[in-house]
């Protein structure tokens, strides 16, 4: 495997509230990667931090070993990101906003059709092409802002949330295409499902309360709570940390 984005002792504060304190990690490709942690534990901060909408108060990140500092639109090019409640353009048809979105990335001509055409037959929105995004249920807008993060298949993907909304057939279909991903990419899933983690996730990071608490394989995490599910074993975990603080 090759790691494809290093987070060196990071660190970020609000005013006086701090956000992350001293994490570090690294992202490697052919891996799927779960984010955990309770709420205001730092997952969106550190979401953030990876995609450049934030940067960091201390501390450093690479992507495809090039420091995003350096050349952070050219870090971005390398990141397909999928933000928490998935924004998009209500007014346009599925096929226009894919286009958008494409151009965002800047591809053009070709290869723009040919990776719109891509992704709109991996999550099946053939037959919504044409329908205007504010047709569509909220599963169906979760697909298309998935495609659009997928678009170019860029080696890297980051997903907030990205079974949210979806009934459990899409969500196997959604699942089984981030499994095929991860052969040529690298995935980081912030999620609170411990469902999807078992399922399709190698390895687990766990913030609490800005700090990094554990970082190892998903069998490891499950091990800390033997004979029980990988939700007691996280529920533990957290209750463990804040015991001993």
């Amino acid at each position: 495997m090759t790691c494809v984005i290093a987070a060196r002792n990071l660190q970020k504060a609000y005013n006086r509230s701090i956000a992350l304190d001293d994490v570090s990690f690294e992202l490697n490709s052919g891996e799927i990667t779960a984010l955990l942690g309770k709420n205001g534990a730092g997952k969106s901060t550190t979401l953030s931090l990876l995609t450049g909408r934030l940067e960091p108060d201390h501390g450093e990140i690479e992507v495809m070993g090039r420091k995003v500092s350096d050349n952070p639109v050219s870090a971005r090019s390398q990141i397909g990101f999928l933000p928490e409640g998935a924004p998009l353009f209500d007014d346009l048809t599925v096929l226009a906003q894919l286009q958008t979105m494409a151009g965002l990335k800047g591809l053009s001509g070709l290869s723009s059709k040919a990776a719109i055409d891509d992704v709109i037959a991996r999550f099946e929105l053939s037959d919504r092409r044409h329908a205007r995004v504010d047709t569509l249920s909220k599963g169906f807008r979760r697909r298309v802002a998935l495609a659009g993060a997928c678009l170019g298949d860029p080696p890297i993907l980051i997903l907030d949330e990205p079974t949210d909304g979806l009934d459990p057939f899409q969500k196997d279909r959604v699942l089984q295409q981030l499994r095929d991903a991860k052969q040529d990419q690298a995935l980081l899933i912030s999620t609170h499902s411990l469902e999807d983690v078992s399922e399709i996730c190698d390895r687990v990071i766990i913030l609490d309360d800005g700090r990094l608490i554990f970082d190892d394989r998903v069998d490891a995490l499950a091990a800390t709570a033997p004979g029980k599910t990988l939700e007691a074993a996280f529920k533990a975990l957290i209750a463990h940390k804040d015991i001993a603080a």
